[in-house]
């Protein structure tokens, strides 16, 4: 008979059923009350190697006394149960198969759903590798590490604890754990101390009434079996992730021991991994505070500096001499330099944390060229460089926030003036349909195109030499870029080496 048996003509929703069952990769079997076979899917009927017929005895099946005691509990309480069997195989000359998985009560009979232990590793591994490589939040990291032990260990709580100074705290949990999250407790005669202290899984039968520091701290907890596997990566001991069931459950097998401490292994590396980030991102953000704190401390001597020296340009303490107008000129160069300085750093910690906003009005785009060039022109003179501009010959309005956009623009004639020593830097206006572009070229020193990349990364400097040499931050390209991105555009670039380099604003009308 074939491996849905049944004692009369199945109709189209039934074939459909078992269609499904089949096409599923664990074990379905479904036993009457009295514990005889109604139903087996596709991978029940491999695992025997041959049909499974329906009224055949469970027993004829399954090596194990003691599970169809289990079954017969969850037919008498309705209480779904762990299972470890062993699978009789039709012929004598198949290997036995160990499976394990969950009976529950459905109707008058039982479900098993078991899923082969060979299967399951490798399910397992990868199950771990992807779901703990989607997410790098260590909040998301240690739920969904619960999660992958109650299921692939067949427990019915899991959480992950840790320790320090003596104390452990339970930091994550699911199920019959959920109690304890977030509790502190003496790690001193804890599970999780003699799992680091081994460095190996441990067990307890009974955990309710083993008297452990966790049962002391959290005396509602309700547990049977609990399993303890080390989380530890380069040496350093992350914690322990437990799993647990409940009263009067079996304790857990030895293949599932070597089954949490393999998940263990996977998940401890991922752990790692987010603490590694969660520590970068909050040095990341000290660093733009102190950036930013730095920064405004400075920008109140620089603004006495700077008004100091047009006290002295206008005279009005007292005349000066040819001399003193050259140096006092070169203060002011400096000042102002020191100045654009301060203000890339306040823009990019304005960046990282989130406070700029899109304030949007209605201008010309020639008015927002002539801006920027304006601000450009003493250095360009300094240099004795030819500052072009090509404009369209009609107006071309634009809506946009304007004050980002003349930011964008002054950094790249900025950066242009730079790094151009002689020859001409050239701004073009033009329109296409919907966007309008500001191009920058210059005839300067140009960028290898294997450093086109790091163009805009944060602090990115291409040439140590030539950018020391001109000074600078290296913040200017990357502000530029985000603010175009806020502003609904991007940034084209195009550069050969000794030639010059081309940069284009591309921004929507």
């Amino acid at each position: 008979m074939p491996a849905g048996s049944i004692s009369s003509a199945p109709d189209t929703a039934e074939l459909s059923a078992w269609a499904a069952l089949d096409g599923l990769d664990v074990g379905v079997l479904l036993l009457t009350a009295d514990l005889r076979v109604s139903y087996a899917n596709a991978r029940w009927t491999a695992w025997h190697g041959g049909d499974v017929r329906s009224g055949l005895s469970a027993a004829s099946l399954i090596d194990e006394t003691d599970t169809l005691g289990a079954m017969r509990a969850t037919l008498g309480d309705g209480e779904p149960r762990p299972l470890n069997l062993t699978l009789r195989p039709m012929l004598a000359d198949l290997p036995a198969r160990r499976v394990f998985g969950t009976v529950r009560r459905a109707a008058t009979g039982l479900v098993l759903e078991v899923r082969a232990e060979s299967d399951d590793d490798r399910l397992a591994l990868q199950d771990v590798a992807r779901r703990l490589a989607e997410v790098n939040d260590m909040a998301e990291v240690l739920r969904t590490l619960c999660d992958i032990a109650t299921r692939q260990c067949g427990g019915t709580g899991a959480a992950v604890l840790r320790t320090t100074s003596g104390m452990a705290e339970v930091v994550a949990a699911s199920g019959d754990l959920l109690p304890a999250r977030n509790r502190c407790f003496e790690s001193y005669g804890s599970l999780l101390e003699e799992a680091i202290g081994r460095s190996e899984v441990v067990s307890e039968d009974n955990f309710s009434g083993s008297g452990r520091p966790l049962m002391r701290a959290v005396p509602e907890l309700s547990l049977g079996p609990v399993l303890c596997a080390p989380l530890r990566a380069h040496g350093d001991a992350l914690g322990v992730l437990a799993i647990t069931r409940g009263p009067g459950s079996l304790p857990f097998t030895v293949p599932e021991r070597e089954r949490l401490r393999v998940l263990a292994d996977h998940a401890a590396l991922a752990v790692h991994k987010s603490l590694l980030l969660q520590r970068a991102q909050s040095a990341d953000r000290a660093k733009g505070r102190f950036l930013a704190t730095m920064s405004h401390e400075l920008r109140t001597p620089l603004t006495a500096l700077a008004g100091y020296g047009e006290l002295l340009a206008d005279e009005v303490i007292g005349p000066l001499s040819d001399t003193q107008q050259d140096v006092l000129d070169r203060m002011r160069s400096v000042t102002t330099h020191l100045s654009a300085m301060i203000e890339e750093i306040l823009a990019f910690t304005s960046l990282e944390e989130g406070r700029e906003t899109v304030r949007a009005s209605d201008f010309l785009a020639e008015d927002l060229v002539r801006a920027a060039v304006a601000a450009v022109e003493p250095l360009a003179s300094q240099k004795a460089l030819e500052l072009a501009v090509v404009l369209p010959t009609g107006s071309v309005r634009l809506t946009t926030d304007i004050d980002k956009a003349q930011q964008i623009l002054v950094n790249l004639l900025g950066n242009a003036v730079k790094f151009t020593d002689r020859g001409t830097v050239r701004v073009t206006l033009s329109r296409t349909a919907r966007a309008v572009r500001f191009e920058v070229a210059d005839t300067g020193i140009g960028i290898p195109l294997d450093e086109l990349p790091r163009l805009f990364r944060p602090f990115a400097q291409v040439d140590t030499g030539l950018t020391r040499r001109h000074g600078g931050t290296g913040l200017g390209l990357y502000i530029s870029r985000r603010l175009a991105t806020m502003l609904g555009g991007h940034i084209e670039v195009e550069s050969e080496p000794g030639v010059g380099s081309s940069f284009c604003v591309v921004l929507p009308i």
